[in-house]
C-alpha cells in the first residue's frame, strides 16, 4: 500500500460552489450529484472550506436557515488536505487521527485538483 499515491485513487469529478453560494444552491448540486460534499473554491480553484452532509446538520439543528444563507456561513474552513504524491499509508493515518471522509486533494498553492473518500479508498482496496 506504501506505493500507491493519491492521485492514483482520488476522484477527479469536483463538485464546486463559490463561498458566497447560498446552502440552498449547495444542496442543490449536492443531491443533483449524489455527493456527500461540495468543494467551496475561489475564481482561481483555490480551496475556502468544504460543506458537507455533516455541516448541513448542524447548521439545521443550530440555526433552522432560509435558503439565503451564504455557504461561507457554513462550511468547514479549517479542512484536511492531502496531496496528489502522498501514499495512501499517509492517509490510513489521517482517517484513523482526523476522522473525516472527504479530503480535498490540493497542490502546494491550494489548487483543488481532486477529493479523496472513504468511499474512493473502499473501492481501491476491494479492486474495483
Amino acid at each position: 500500500m506504501d506505493d500507491v499515491f493519491v492521485a492514483r485513487v482520488m476522484s477527479n469529478e469536483l463538485h464546486t460552489v463559490d463561498d458566497d453560494a447560498t446552502v440552498s444552491t449547495a444542496a442543490g448540486r449536492m443531491l443533483e450529484a449524489g455527493v456527500g460534499s461540495v468543494l467551496v473554491v475561489d475564481a482561481a480553484d483555490r480551496l475556502r472550506g468544504l460543506l458537507t452532509a455533516t455541516d448541513f446538520v448542524r447548521l439545521v439543528r443550530e440555526n433552522d436557515p432560509e435558503d439565503e444563507t451564504p455557504v461561507g456561513d457554513a462550511m468547514t474552513t479549517d479542512v484536511v488536505t492531502v496531496g496528489p504524491q502522498d501514499t495512501l499509508s499517509d492517509v490510513a493515518d489521517l482517517l484513523t487521527t482526523a476522522g473525516y471522509s472527504h479530503y480535498p486533494v490540493t497542490t502546494t498553492d491550494d489548487e483543488v485538483i481532486g477529493m479523496l473518500s472513504t468511499t474512493d479508498l473502499t473501492a481501491h482496496l476491494a479492486g474495483l
